[in-house]
């Protein structure tokens, strides 16, 4: 099995680690961007409670999770260069959902079926 070369840190990190340490760095930030805040307190019903945009379902705080409704990565065309993925990435407030946790989880393995089967092709 050939490794990938590793041409980045001082050629301690390959472009793929690379690449997933400049992705956790920015999601890292976008959890601090304010329209993404507005979006939760847009969903929410009373103390603790907020609405999932899908099921209609009333839940906690722990059970909620603020979704894209455009997937920041399109599952189809996959990664498509660091300008979209942070332009996807960092939306306004009509760009994110809250959604309970089990539907925040289904709709991430539709999402996963469908990177994988464009990924294969």
């Amino acid at each position: 099995m050939k490794h990938a070369p590793k041409t980045r840190c001082s050629g301690l990190w390959s472009e793929a680690k690379f690449s997933s340490f400049i992705k956790s760095a920015l999601r890292g930030a976008s959890n601090r961007w304010q329209p993404k805040y507005a979006a939760k307190r847009a969903a929410k019903i009373g103390r603790n409670q907020y609405v999932c945009a899908l099921c209609k379902a009333v839940v906690g705080n722990k059970d909620s999770h603020m979704d894209h409704v455009d997937p920041v990565v399109d599952p189809v065309r996959g990664f498509n260069g660091w300008d979209e993925y942070i332009a996807r990435l960092f939306v306004e407030q009509d760009g994110y959902r809250c959604l309970c946790t089990e539907c925040h989880a289904e709709v991430t393995a539709k999402q996963r079926i469908i990177r994988k089967q464009n990924k294969a092709k």
